[in-house]
């Protein structure tokens, strides 16, 4: 049946269909009325079914060739879109991408994931939207954004997960020229903290730290922007915590170390790579898919 799927019994098809005869479509087509029938009766031959109930005065579609008819037009605007995306990747991949994503992420991962999106793809428009990981999740569903990274645990109902990522949270303390690999829950907690809001996943696993070495945590500051409690964490204001991807961890910065925090037990955090779960992207969305899918494989396999 596959040699039969081209536009031109589409056509015959749909004519048919239209016109309720096999002669008028011929007409209509330019064709001759036999040269349509061959192709109705090799059809019907290999679908062992009739696709016409042949009358007197026409032919009427049978339950099978409606079926068929309505897969042959899905088929055909199927083909309509994949050759306009096909010249769009020819011309010039434009089109707009939205993300979402935590700033745990905007620190540590999505600039060397987005950059070589931007290089590759120069005439699609990105935006990238710095929420709460537990809004990411709802700004899929509700088609504001076409790619999403979340710290939110799975399973996550009204999206596609497509790739995980592990993350580990480290201290964040300022550079004091030792060598350290490592530093205690004690004297990590020696120094003030400057700690995330309650809204940020990391101020829960800096509570669970804080529970485990029996201290009451009394912060030196708070705030929603962790890019400004790590540059006062660099100022010696207090100590940290930073979500990172091991693998593409690039260090915490001038003035800054990042050390695993001894006997905290901490979670590891995964980062989910998430989109709507209705297939039907544009292609700007699509490349960017998988822009991300071949870039956190990358990571894993190294």
């Amino acid at each position: 049946m596959q040699r039969i799927f081209f536009s031109r019994f589409v056509n015959y098809m749909d004519e048919i269909a239209r016109l309720g005869s096999i002669r008028r479509a011929a007409e209509k087509l330019n064709v001759s009325a036999s040269a349509i029938d061959k192709q109705l009766l090799r059809a019907e031959e290999e679908l062992g079914v009739s696709l016409f109930e042949r009358h007197p005065r026409g032919v009427r579609l049978t339950s099978a060739g409606e079926l068929l008819m309505y897969r042959l037009r899905n088929w055909q605007r199927d083909i309509r879109t994949v050759g306009t995306e096909i010249e769009e990747l020819k011309g010039l991949r434009r089109g707009e991408v939205r993300i979402a994503a935590p700033q745990e992420a905007v620190l540590s991962f999505l600039p060397q994931a987005l950059s070589g999106f931007l290089k590759e793809n120069p005439k699609i428009t990105n935006s990238v939207q710095v929420v709460e990981s537990d809004q990411v999740r709802q700004m899929i569903i509700d088609g504001e954004a076409d790619v999403g990274l979340t710290f939110s645990p799975r399973p996550l109902p009204g999206v596609t997960v497509l790739r995980d990522l592990p993350f580990q949270v480290l201290a964040l303390l300022p550079d004091d020229g030792s060598n350290r690999k490592s530093v205690s829950l004690d004297r990590f907690f020696q120094r003030p903290t400057v700690m995330p809001d309650a809204a940020s996943h990391l101020r829960d696993i800096l509570d669970i730290a804080a529970a485990r070495a029996g201290v009451r945590i009394a912060p030196a500051l708070t705030s929603n922007n962790l890019e400004l409690l790590r540059q006062m964490v660099r100022e010696g204001c207090g100590h940290g915590l930073i979500a990172v991807c091991p693998a593409a961890f690039q260090g915490p910065g001038a003035g800054l170390v990042a050390l695993p925090l001894r006997g905290a037990g901490l979670p590891e955090r995964v980062l989910s790579l998430i989109a709507p779960r209705d297939a039907s992207s544009a292609l700007a969305a699509v490349l960017a898919k998988r822009h991300f899918e071949l870039f956190i494989d990358g990571l894993r396999a190294g």
